[in-house]
């Protein structure tokens, strides 16, 4: 199976820069650019992403945050075909079938909740019933340490995006045998994550109850949400996790492991 990822073409931005002890020379950046969600013609969110993968983007955030539960909810995601809107690069539009678009107060008070900058997985968030509530039931995966640290290295091999600026996220889903099914890379560690949730939901594989997730990131509350909302049952971070974030696994029944790489990476109880 083939892992795609975000194209270096749109995520790469080429700028100059100067070294000690040498002249001016260019360097790779990774882009970082704004992408506004349009909800039935009506603005729902921004986040700022690097461009590529959009609809998929779209689609894992509008499933992580349970505006959709269902792919056939979806009518249409599009960039914007308006060659005279301004910046329509960065604009996509999400069409709802009538009746998902009839949930009207579910969807108006998603707007309020992220007017927000949407780096957030908490984001104008009442109460954390409001999140506890709606995770799914989380189904345990057999998976020995040996082979959960060798995972990090295997997504590593795959970042493009990575290899070239040294400053983007990546997200990457595991087979139980540790065979890479796909990655996606994105400035925001949270969008690389719904990247990756929006392919396969988008491809109905959902829900991903023998799948495992590596994160180049911390594992933060929003990344063990939008995981257990997917139904993975094992998250792997290679930085630090958060209290938070322990709970949620512990009550919610996913194995969560922290600092995970060669020859390290610890279990949370």
């Amino acid at each position: 199976m083939s892992v795609m990822t975000t194209s270096l073409e749109a995520g790469l931005e080429k700028v100059q820069v100067e070294r000690p002890g040498t002249g001016a020379e260019a360097d790779w950046v990774a882009v970082e650019e704004p992408l506004e969600i349009r909800l039935d013609d009506e603005p729902l969110v921004v986040t700022m992403r690097t461009p590529g993968r959009d609809r998929e983007l779209a689609a894992g955030f509008l499933f992580s945050e349970g505006i959709v539960t269902d792919r056939q909810q979806l009518v249409a995601i599009e960039p914007c075909a308006d060659p005279l809107a301004y910046d329509p690069d960065n604009v996509i539009f999400v069409q709802l079938t009538e009746e998902a678009a009839r949930n009207h107060g579910q969807i108006s008070q998603a707007r309020r909740d992220f007017t927000a900058v949407a780096a957030c997985g908490l984001c104008g968030k009442a109460r954390l019933d409001d999140i506890y509530q709606r995770l799914p039931e989380i189904h345990p995966l057999d998976c020995s340490i040996d082979l959960l640290r060798q995972l990090p290295e295997r997504m590593r091999t795959s970042q493009e995006l990575f290899a070239r600026t040294g400053g983007i996220h990546a997200a990457a889903l595991f087979d139980r045998d540790g065979h890479m099914l796909g990655l996606e890379e994105d400035v925001g560690r949270h969008n690389a994550v719904d990247k990756l949730i929006g392919r396969f939901f988008l491809a109905g594989e959902l829900p991903l109850h023998d799948r495992i997730l590596i994160v180049s990131a911390r594992a933060g509350f929003e990344i063990v949400q939008k995981a257990m909302m997917a139904g993975i049952p094992v998250l792997g971070a290679m930085g630090a996790a958060s209290s938070l974030a322990v709970s949620l696994a512990r009550d919610g029944g996913l194995a969560l492991y922290s600092f995970l790489g060669p020859q390290r990476g610890h279990r949370h109880l």
